[in-house]
């Protein structure tokens, strides 16, 4: 009845630690989350996407993932969910960068009526 060495007891139960990253709120792995001033946190992958998102702004190309769908810049290319020249939205948000593809902004920018609520562009675009 024992494998390995292990009691019953020992193999019924497992402890998973989790920490939420405040910016795409998936729970991720205490060794992916980078510490930032303030006691902020951050996972590696959103990080990423900031950083992509800032070298498509210098750099005018975007080459990383949509931070909604995940889909690479090639496959959004071919799939016709950026503008006719490659456009991907970019979103500032708690101190980062966020570029999506325009159809995945479509449906993101409604739901951010902290963000965006009582501006100019709320109003133009009759988001509230």
């Amino acid at each position: 009845m024992f494998t390995r060495g292990r009691s019953r007891m020992e193999q019924a139960f497992h402890i998973i630690i989790g920490v939420k990253c405040p910016y795409c709120s998936r729970f991720r792995s205490p060794r992916d989350m980078i510490a930032m001033m303030g006691g902020a946190q951050i996972c590696v992958q959103c990080e990423l996407r900031h950083i992509e998102a800032l070298d498509a702004m210098a750099n005018g190309v975007f080459t990383g993932e949509c931070s909604e769908c995940g889909l690479s810049a090639d496959e959004l290319r071919a799939q016709n969910r950026c503008g006719q020249k490659g456009e991907m939205a970019v979103h500032f948000e708690n101190g980062r960068y966020r570029a999506m593809c325009l159809v995945c902004d479509t449906t993101y920018v409604p739901k951010r009526l902290d963000l965006y609520g009582k501006t100019e562009f709320s109003h133009t675009n009759k988001l509230d």
